[in-house]
């Protein structure tokens, strides 16, 4: 599956759990996972510092080779959405980052209003993509 299509997935996932109501950490969830194919989509393929990157997978491991300071590949992802799509999509994106850790190792008890949000801020965030 590409990018893309396993993006929308998430994001039907996360509309429906949404209108069930009864799993909000999982709208959380379901809504970065779904940012996460859409901004890993709108960035690759790229070229950066003239290097050719097809895919997050080649460039994350490439660029951080040999690095002893090397972030964690959802870290990366934050880091370059804001270098490669910009300061409003990468606001959103670390938004929904955040919260999903929370949402999915410290507490599944995630309240309607964040699942809301977490809803708006997937939709803000594909503005901001081209692709």
């Amino acid at each position: 599956m590409d990018k893309k299509a396993h993006a929308k997935h998430n994001e039907d996932a996360c509309e429906f759990l949404l209108k069930d109501g009864n799993y909000c950490d999982w709208v959380v969830t379901t809504a970065f996972y779904s940012a996460l194919h859409y901004v890993q989509h709108e960035i690759f393929p790229r070229d950066i510092n003239g290097k050719n990157y097809p895919n997050f997978e080649k460039y994350y491991n490439e660029h951080y080779a040999g690095s002893h300071n090397k972030p964690n590949k959802h870290i990366s992802t934050v880091n370059i959405v804001k270098s490669e799509i910009g300061d409003q999509a990468h606001q959103n994106y670390e938004w929904l980052y955040g919260l999903c850790m929370t949402a999915r190792y410290r507490n599944y008890k995630t309240h309607p209003f964040i699942a809301v949000e977490a809803a708006k801020r997937l939709q803000r965030l594909k503005t901001y993509l081209k692709k």
